[in-house]
């Protein structure tokens, strides 16, 4: 079996979601990570139409707040609503909290001046760090240093993984277009294809587990109920 590609933040709306999903697979990928913004219903309808065309599903919260009291209230009232939660540290504050809290899987450290990149981030760390291509597409000079330093401070701390947050079907990568990434910041071939592959996986298994009626702890699930 060929390695499963997944675009981990795709941002999609009830109206153009048809032609996002069908744009994703043909790109290559076998499940996406979404960002949705509708209701339940349509998000189930939005399943449907995935699974017909054989695309793995996600869906991903994206929590946007500044301190730590806010980002602990958003990560308690959504717990166990998501297969994935992302938060884009806006400051030092959120990404200290962020980095340790085992609700949380994914930091993004955006690509702002004078933002102080902090190594207490690194040894803090728990959770993946995850780069959205567009950022770089969008801002390309301060995107490439900020995520320089991501690479060399956190890169070989954490898991890195590299998504095409993309909220249109023209803002859409290839798998091998994302991982020219870290191939440019350093990382091998294979240790590239790990951020849009096996690192995702990784978390998309685990939090399966934990979403679970029979999840207990860590390794520990009901057999026989």
């Amino acid at each position: 079996m060929g390695r499963r590609f997944i675009d981990f933040w795709v941002h999609v709306t009830p109206e153009n979601s048809q032609e996002i999903l069908s744009k994703l697979r043909e790109l290559g990928f076998g499940a996406a990570v979404v960002e949705f913004d509708g209701s339940e219903e349509e998000f189930r309808e939005t399943l449907r139409y995935a699974e017909s065309m054989g695309l793995e599903l996600y869906r991903k919260l994206v929590v946007r707040v500044s301190g730590r009291r806010p980002l602990l209230s958003a990560l308690r009232s959504n717990r166990g609503r998501y297969e994935v939660i992302s938060v884009v540290c806006e400051d030092l504050e959120t990404a200290l909290v962020a980095a340790r809290d085992n609700r949380v899987d994914t930091v993004v450290i955006p690509p702002r001046p004078g933002y102080r990149f902090d190594k207490g981030v690194a040894s803090l760390l728990r959770n993946r760090v995850e780069i959205p291509f567009n950022q770089i597409l969008e801002d390309p000079e301060p995107s490439l240093k900020t995520y320089l330093e991501v690479f060399k401070i956190l890169g070989r701390k954490a898991g890195i993984i590299v998504s095409s947050g993309a909220s249109s079907p023209l803002m859409l990568r290839t798998p091998w277009q994302l991982l020219s990434l870290p191939m440019i910041m350093g990382y091998s071939h294979e240790e590239a294809l790990k951020t849009v592959s096996d690192e995702c996986w990784s978390i998309i298994a685990t939090n399966l587990e934990k979403l679970s009626p029979d999840y207990v702890a860590p390794g520990v699930v009901r057999i026989g109920r």
